[in-house]
């Protein structure tokens, strides 16, 4: 079953606000009904701790042993370039659960750990950086100083220049300029000072330049790969080439499934759609299934990514019956707009 974006509302904007936050409260006592069920059913899922740090290991383990049958030749370099990227997803998500502080919430020292081996592994924005975009994401969903998902292209056409954006992150440069815009337009409008993105410490300075460092790595790796210089072709294979997989995945299908500019600000119910459509498969297997559930955790953050794909299936007729877009393909159209273009 496919639906399209809520058509243009009937009655006043209060009357519609007043309509969603209905529909918002239903869809939440879904979600929080079928997780307790869940947890009662599974003792396992109490403890999370144990489950996060078990997958954070398990996924180096993954990794540790595609390098291996890649270097000792027993897989094509076809097969290892997916086969890395799929634990990379993994640590995608356990990144996003730490920025939501569900593992070890009293244990900043061994987050910050579990941070830095996802940082090291993941080859993109260092986490303390995206833990900050991130949270602000929540608050601004859709909106102009939405950073993290218009760094990888929600709301522009879907064109060379999103294009240029989904596949290297280093290309989000491109959008600085019109962020810079649109976050002071919106500061002045609420009256605020001062800095968007708190001072950060030497730590954090010298992890921004990390990851500026690794946002430049393909232009490196991919040349002297060509070139035949030593040690390239692995750096190739087992690291840039299954991140540029994972990023591009997580980054097309993130970027279309949230909606942009025509929503109003907060409100839940108008910012994401239920993405699951068939022809996107071979993507999602790289962002953990993100387009078919993603939209819990708008509604219940404090949910770990494997407790929201077991819940999933049981609320999707809810979604759906609250009117919530299901596989709104006009979207690529529309550029992330909920409504036709005026």
């Amino acid at each position: 079953m496919e639906t399209t974006a809520e058509p243009s509302p009937t009655g006043s904007p209060a009357d519609r606000r007043a309509l969603h936050r209905a529909r918002v409260r239903r869809i939440n006592r879904a979600i929080q009904a079928e997780e307790r069920r869940l947890r009662s059913r599974h003792p396992w899922l109490a403890r999370q701790d144990a489950v996060g740090l078990g997958l954070w290991l398990g996924s180096f383990a993954c990794m540790v042993l595609v390098a291996a049958g890649w270097l000792g030749g027993v897989l094509p370099w076809w097969a290892a370039i997916p086969l890395m990227a799929l634990p990379l997803s993994v640590l995608h998500e356990l990144e996003h659960d730490l920025i939501h502080d569900l593992y070890f919430s009293k244990r900043q020292g061994l987050q910050d750990l579990m941070f830095l081996g996802i940082f090291l592994a993941k080859m993109s924005m260092d986490p303390w950086l995206r833990r900050h975009l991130h949270l602000r994401h929540h608050k601004e969903s859709g909106q102009p100083t939405d950073i993290e998902e218009r760094l990888i292209g929600l709301g522009l056409p879907y064109g060379p220049r999103r294009l240029l954006l989904t596949l290297v992150p280093a290309f989000a440069a491109l959008q600085l300029g019109d962020l810079r815009r649109d976050l002071r337009e919106a500061r002045r409008e609420q009256g605020l000072r001062g800095p968007v993105i708190p001072e950060r410490g030497p730590a954090g300075r010298l992890a921004g330049l990390v990851g500026a460092l690794f946002a430049l790595l393909p232009f490196v790796v991919v040349p002297a790969a060509l070139l035949g210089l030593p040690g390239a072709l692995a750096l190739l294979v087992l690291y840039v080439a299954p991140n540029t997989l994972r990023h591009a995945s997580i980054a097309f299908v993130s970027s279309s499934s949230h909606y942009y500019g025509d929503i109003e600000g907060n409100d839940v119910y108008e910012q994401n759609q239920v993405l699951d459509h068939w022809s996107l498969w071979p993507l999602q297997l790289f962002c953990c299934n993100f387009g078919a559930t993603h939209i819990l955790h708008h509604y219940v953050v404090r949910q770990p990514f494997y407790l929201r794909h077991l819940v999933a299936p049981a609320v999707q007729d809810v979604l759906l019956a609250e009117g919530v877009p299901h596989n709104d393909l006009g979207t690529f159209a529309r550029a992330n707009r909920r409504k036709h273009a005026a």
